[in-house]
C-alpha cells in the first residue's frame, strides 16, 4: 500500500460494522481450552479488504469505539490497504462474534455479541456521504446493517439515496442472519426486499428471493431454479442488472462442493463445481465470492468469466483461517486456471 494509492478517491465504498472475531482453535469447542484467536473483520470490511488485495482502491465506512480496541480495529483494517473512515463513539464497544469451528459432521457455529456497539449507536447524521462517496463508482452494503437497529438502517438508507443521487452503482448483499433480526423477524423480508430493489447488483439465492418476493424456486435443476429466482428479482426491479449467489453441497465440515452463479437480464451462468477438501475455514468465503463478482464487473469480464473468477476467490478463501481471503489477483488467477503445482 502506498500513501498515494491510499489517498486517491476510492473506486468502491463499503459501509457496515467492523467486528472482533474470537475463534476457538481449529476443530475445538468454544472454551474447550482457555484460548480464543482474535481477528478483526465484518462482512463489508471483508469485501473491502478482499478488493484491495485484488488491486482496487476501497474505502470502508463504519464507526468504532473511542478506546484501544477501536484503535486496534482501525489499524487492522487499514493494514489491508483499505482507506478507513470511521468516526469514534465515546462510551461504546466493538461488536463481537464468537466462532466455534466445525469438525466432521459438526457444523461451525457463530454466536453474536453486538448489542450496543458503536456502529449501532452512532447518529446517522454523523456520516458526510457526499464527501465519503466522492469519486467512487460503487457502494457496497448489506442486509446485516439493516438488522442492527433503526439508526443503522437509517444510515444505510441515507448512504444508498446519496449514492444514487451521485450516480454510483449499488451492490447489496442480502446476508439474512435470523439471529440478528430477533424481535423484528416480521420486518426482515420487507426491509430486505426494499433495499434489494434499490440495487444494481444483489447477492441472493433461491431462498432469499422466495422470502423477499414470494414464489418457489425449488426446481429439480438447481441452476434453473436460480435462473428463475433471478428473473423474478429482475421483474420486481427495473434498476437491478445482476444477481449472484453460491450453491453449496455439504458432505461434512471439511468436505463440500461449491458452485458460483451469476445472472444478468440476458441469462445466467454457473461455474464448474469445485470439490473443496480439507476446508480450513468457511466463514467469510461468501464475502470473497462477493468481492470476486465486484472485481469481474469492474474489469468487464463476461458473465461466464465472472462466475468462474468469483468461485475461485471463494475457493481460495476456504484455505485461509480468518474472514479475509488474503489473496492477490495472481493468487486467484492461478487457482482459477486449475494450477496446483508449486509456484516458483
Amino acid at each position: 500500500m502506498t500513501s498515494d494509492r491510499y489517498n486517491q478517491a476510492p473506486r468502491i465504498v463499503c459501509f457496515g460494522e467492523i467486528l472482533l472475531r474470537l475463534a476457538a482453535p481449529s476443530t475445538q469447542l468454544l472454551f474447550q481450552e482457555p484460548v480464543l484467536e482474535p481477528t478483526f473483520c465484518g462482512a463489508e470490511a471483508n469485501v473491502a479488504a478482499n478488493l484491495a488485495g485484488l488491486g482496487h482502491r476501497a474505502r470502508m465506512v463504519s464507526a468504532l469505539p473511542d478506546n484501544p480496541v477501536g484503535e486496534a480495529a482501525a489499524r487492522a483494517i487499514a493494514g489491508f490497504g483499505v482507506a478507513l473512515a470511521a468516526p469514534r463513539v465515546a462510551s461504546s464497544r466493538l461488536g463481537t462474534y464468537y466462532l466455534q469451528p466445525g469438525a466432521m459432521t459438526r457444523s461451525p457455529r457463530v454466536t453474536y455479541d453486538r448489542a450496543g456497539s458503536a456502529f449501532a449507536q452512532i447518529d446517522p447524521g454523523s456520516y458526510d456521504w457526499p464527501t465519503l462517496l466522492a469519486g467512487a463508482e460503487w457502494l457496497f452494503v448489506g442486509g446485516i446493517t439493516a438488522a442492527l437497529g433503526d439508526k443503522a438502517l437509517a444510515a444505510l438508507r441515507e448512504a444508498i439515496a446519496q449514492a444514487q443521487t451521485m450516480g454510483l452503482k449499488i451492490a447489496f448483499d442480502t446476508n439474512y442472519r435470523p439471529a440478528l433480526w430477533q424481535g423484528r423477524e416480521d420486518q426482515a423480508a420487507g426491509i430486505l426486499r426494499d433495499l434489494s430493489l434499490e440495487a444494481d447488483l444483489i447477492f441472493a439465492g433461491r431462498r432469499a428471493t422466495a422470502m423477499m418476493v414470494g414464489g418457489s424456486y425449488d426446481h429439480a435443476d438447481p441452476d434453473e431454479g436460480f435462473h428463475e429466482a433471478a428473473q423474478a428479482m429482475f421483474a420486481a426491479s427495473a434498476r437491478l442488472q445482476h444477481m449472484a449467489a453460491t450453491r453449496r453441497v455439504v458432505h461434512s465440515s471439511d468436505r463440500q462442493d461449491l458452485t458460483g452463479l451469476v445472472a444478468d437480464r440476458s441469462g445466467s451462468s454457473a461455474s464448474a463445481t469445485v470439490a473443496l477438501e480439507n476446508i480450513v475455514d468457511r466463514v467469510g468465503t461468501g464475502d470473497a465470492f462477493a468481492a470476486g463478482v465486484m472485481h469481474a464487473l469492474l474489469t468487464r469480464m463476461s458473465r461466464d468469466e465472472a462466475a468462474t473468477f468469483a468461485t475461485a476467490c471463494a475457493e481460495w478463501a476456504h484455505s485461509v483461517r480468518g474472514d479475509i481471503m488474503l489473496a492477490t489477483l495472481a493468487d486467484v488467477e492461478a487457482i482459477a486456471s486449475g494450477s496446483r503445482d508449486v509456484r516458483r
